[in-house]
């Protein structure tokens, strides 16, 4: 029996990782347990005990760590938060599942990358385009059919003005990327000016392919799609969130997968959070480390910092 806690009950923990390990706990009550979570905030911590079915509820996660017998953790932490937490958990010997971006300054990622590696701490980075299910099958399938010469991605958006978007967000459009195609030889950014900045970005991999990215903050839609090209093949991948969610493999001329989530499937599910926390649990059940791990994950980070203008 894996036992696990929660440490962070802010909104995106309630719209994907709170909810997913509910459910999971749920259909696998032999596996895993929901021993304990830790807010800042008591009363919100005690309304996600309630609501998602942890055992106890704690303010400081030091003291849930010395009171609980814990398996691992997820940590999903206001930016400023996460690396001084997440560097104390690995020290400490606490497998531990991190959100994305992992930390403020890249400086503060590589002190993660650095504690992960002195310590050998079982370690997840939560990337959930890789376990988006769709987006997930796509990349499977054309694993099986030949090199990729070219990918297309773009992830577009309504209104969103922050500083940090390239980081914060575009970083899944980075590493599906990586995950698609491999690592890069090179890339370039140019900033699209305007009331707000919108950006293009060039990939060389390492394997000769290349592709391109758009991120466009503030066109007045919500879509992310990664278009993955090679010899006789193509695919069209729309993640949740899009106006239309699908995947669309051909092959030879021939429409040959075409599909869509079912109507009734929650966001979790249909977003990856549910998939990302069976890899956890199953890794600490087998005793292996997780994936995707910092040190893998890592290179996305430092792509999405080199090309972010706020960093």
């Amino acid at each position: 029996m894996v036992s696990l806690a929660l440490i962070g009950c802010g909104s995106h923990c309630r719209g994907n990782h709170a909810p997913a390990l509910a459910q999971y706990a749920k259909d696998y009550p032999d596996r895993m347990a929901l021993a304990a979570v830790c807010d800042l905030d008591c009363e919100r911590a005690e309304g996600f005990a309630s609501e998602y079915g942890f055992a106890n509820v704690y303010t400081d996660y030091v003291e849930m760590l010395e009171k609980e017998q814990l398996d691992g953790v997820v940590a999903v932490m206001p930016i400023e938060l996460t690396a001084g937490v997440a560097v104390d958990l690995l020290k400490r010997g606490m497998p531990t599942t991190v959100e994305k971006p992992m930390g403020y300054t890249l400086d503060e990622v590589r002190e993660i990358l650095r504690t992960a590696e002195e310590t050998g701490t079982a370690n997840m980075v939560s990337v959930n385009r890789r376990f988006e299910p769709l987006l997930r099958r796509g990349v499977d399938w054309v694993r099986g059919q030949g090199p990729i010469r070219y990918v297309r991605a773009s992830i577009l958006r309504h209104n969103r003005r922050e500083d940090f978007f390239v980081s914060g967000t575009g970083i899944h459009c980075i590493d599906t990327l990586r995950e698609i195609g491999g690592e890069f030889a090179s890339y370039e950014m140019k900033m699209l000016q305007g009331d707000t900045l919108w950006y293009h970005v060039d990939v060389d991999y390492a394997s000769g392919a290349s592709a391109t990215l758009d991120i466009l903050t503030s066109d007045g839609s919500v879509e992310e799609g990664y278009e993955i090209y090679g010899e006789g093949y193509r695919v069209d991948a729309r993640v949740e969130g899009s106006s239309d969610p699908h995947l669309l493999c051909w092959k030879e001329n021939e429409l040959v997968v075409e599909e869509r989530p079912a109507a009734n499937e929650p966001s979790f599910i249909r977003l990856g959070p549910y998939a990302e926390t069976h890899e956890f649990v199953t890794a600490l059940e087998e005793g292996r480390a997780p994936w995707p791990s910092v040190k893998e994950v890592f290179p996305s980070v430092e792509v999405a910092y080199t090309l972010d203008p706020s960093k």
